[in-house]
């Protein structure tokens, strides 16, 4: 209960900071499916005064030759309800959204839960709130929590005996998060080890869906331009090269918006936690990302080979690899993507057996996100060690993956 009132007191505070902020990060969702409506490019766009100021991203480079917009195409799409609106009640829409889809995700993984289980995943979502994950997450106008509120999704649906229904709900789920989020495409090989017709049919299905609505919001361009902007993107980053940010005067507003709200940024810890910025960019990213690849699709064919396609345990090993690709991307990794270990937490609770190890798993959760919460208070120089933690975590129930289950002897 002393969680679940701290977090509530988190909820004010996230509410506190939207409204003296712009939710940087909704911005470049709205101005971009603002442009992509607009028959305009969002990933390459640049905004001049001659301009409509609905299309304006102020934290836009003006040196760079990509716009501050990096989600895919269909990511933009699910935006599009919010267009139309003036920008700060999207910016209360999307609060609400936010953790409206929290509290689904844990819904929806409550469900599949056993007696009592909630109320350790319970408390570990509630201290996830109280982290500058969420903090930073919900001021930026992030969109991860819908990553890891589908993937839970598709878990549920997925796990005991799923019929036609589960299969299809587990087949668009996976195949609409492979377009929303690329390293997500790993999940695709589920429905293609289902040996069913139907969990082909939903995949199939669901990424013919999530690739048409893009193009009938703006053509098919829009996916080649998306791909060519991330290019830019991942060189930009490589080579450590920074743009400065387009310059306003204190009396400009942007749709009614002074700039002294819209560069008003709350004391939230954070760092950049990517593994190319841990290992000072000693090495390439096709080749991490190839390894990470392989090691996916073996752990997929272990799994297979054991008959465990579809369990808990393999869902929560395909959960840590999600989180590991998710750091191989050749772009800045900040507290926001630590949302993706939400899943992993909580599918640990359903995925290890009662007793010994369940409890140990929510002590090792407990104190990572004890930890996760220190941010708040530890020097600068260790404000990575949260990032750096579940990192290890990931890795560590991604290779428990590997290997078979030990089985418990009767005695």
């Amino acid at each position: 209960m002393i969680v679940a009132l701290l977090a509530v007191w988190g909820l004010v505070m996230d509410a506190i900071h939207t409204s003296r902020g712009g939710s940087i990060d909704l911005r470049n969702r709205i101005t971009g499916v603002r442009l992509a409506s607009a028959d305009r490019d969002p990933y390459f766009y640049k905004w001049t005064r001659l301009e409509d100021e609905r299309f304006c991203d102020p934290f836009n480079a003006p040196g760079s030759a990509v716009s501050h917009t990096t989600v895919t195409p269909l990511t933009l799409t699910a935006f599009y309800p919010l267009q139309a609106l003036p920008y700060r009640a999207s910016q209360w829409v999307w609060f609400a959204v936010q953790y409206a889809l929290l509290g689904l995700g844990f819904q929806v993984w409550a469900r599949r839960a056993p007696p009592g289980v909630w109320l350790a995943g319970g408390l570990l979502t509630c201290l996830f709130c109280l982290t500058p994950h969420w903090r930073f997450h919900m001021d930026r106008g992030q969109s991860y929590v819908l990553y890891a509120s589908l993937f839970l999704f598709a878990a549920h649906a997925a796990t005991g005996k799923p019929g036609q229904r589960g299969f299809w709900k587990e087949g668009l789920a996976v195949s609409l998060l492979a377009l929303l989020r690329p390293t997500y495409g790993v999940l695709l090989g589920i429905s293609a080890t289902r040996k069913k017709g139907v969990a082909l049919a939903a995949a199939g299905t669901g990424l013919l869906l999530g690739f048409l609505l893009p193009v009938l919001l703006a053509g098919p361009a829009l996916w080649q331009n998306y791909f060519k902007a991330m290019a830019v993107h991942a060189q930009l980053y490589l080579s450590r090269t920074a743009h400065p940010k387009a310059r306003f005067s204190a009396s400009e507003t942007i749709e009614g918006i002074p700039i002294d709200t819209w560069l008003n940024f709350p004391r939230i810890p954070f760092s950049d936690t990517s593994i190319y910025r841990l290992i000072s960019f000693q090495l390439q990213p096709a080749m991490l990302l190839g390894i990470w690849a392989v090691l996916a699709a073996l752990s997929g064919f272990l799994f297979l080979r054991r008959g465990e396609i579809g369990t808990p345990r393999c869902w929560w090993a395909l959960s840590a690899w999600v989180f590991i690709g998710d750091y191989l991307l050749p772009a800045y990794r900040y507290p926001y993507n630590h949302i993706l270990l939400w899943p992993v937490l909580l599918l640990g609770l359903t995925a290890l057996p009662a007793g010994r190890p369940r409890t140990l798993w929510l002590g090792l959760g407990t104190l990572l996100l004890a930890l996760h919460a220190a941010t708040w208070f530890l020097p600068k120089a260790c404000i990575s060690w949260p990032g750096v933690a579940s990192l290890a975590l990931a890795l560590g129930v991604a290779v428990a993956g590997l290997f078979p289950l030990r089985r418990a002897s009767a005695s």
